[in-house]
């Protein structure tokens, strides 16, 4: 069992006002894996880092300095994948990033959301329904059993068309997303989201528990 657990994950913008928010939002959302760490009195962290190319860089420096840490990248896919892929394979050949696989990790330590955060979401349609009220627009999303094989552009044209009727008038991440994650039930998320559930399940071998 691992005695200190740090996630560096993508997004949250790029200042403390944005970033401290969105860290809360994130271990909300994992709240099943945080429930089991404070049990067993494991060191957690989540550390959003803004950009992908930042989180991936601290990332690397976190395995090459803190060698007793369980350290996680958690990053979009940008592109919908088959759960058989290897994250750091699609990562290393993606045109866009082409990142190196750090020496001494495996893929346990590569976690995606396919293909953004907000495949997430559209696995909760009610959590979505709940936060923004009344003319949200459900018939406008893909059903959840789909969400992890949509294009990010096709995710955010759901939202948009979802959301256009609504007080808040649309989905913005900072705005939203934070509030989303404390709201969207992970269970739900989990059963349509395979690369959500190998998140969960991935740390919750490594604490030593059933998640």
């Amino acid at each position: 069992m691992v005695k200190s657990i740090a996630i560096y994950v993508e997004g949250g913008g790029d200042t403390a006002q944005t970033l401290e928010p969105f860290r809360k939002g994130i271990s909300t959302f994992l709240r099943p894996v945080v429930d089991q760490v404070r049990a067993r009195r494991i060191k957690w962290r989540v550390i959003p880092c803004g950009g992908r190319k930042l989180a991936y860089d601290a990332f690397v420096d976190a395995v090459a300095n803190e060698p007793g840490v369980f350290n996680v990248l958690l990053v979009d896919s940008e592109d919908p994948i088959e759960i058989t892929v290897s994250p750091w394979s699609h990562l290393r050949t993606r045109q866009k990033d082409r990142w190196a696989q750090p020496a001494g990790t495996d893929d346990k330590r590569c976690q995606m959301m396919v293909a953004c955060m907000e495949a997430w979401f559209l696995a909760d349609p009610e959590g979505l329904s709940k936060h923004y009220g009344g003319n949200f627009d459900l018939t406008a999303l893909p059903s959840p059993v789909h969400a992890e094989t949509r294009t990010k552009t096709e995710i955010n044209n759901a939202l948009e068309r979802a959301t256009r009727n609504t007080k808040a008038k649309e989905y913005k991440k900072i705005r939203d997303g934070v509030r989303l994650l404390e709201k969207v039930d992970p269970n739900k998320v989990r059963v349509y989201c395979k690369w959500c559930d190998r998140l969960f399940k991935t740390l919750g071998v490594e604490l030593g528990a059933a998640i």
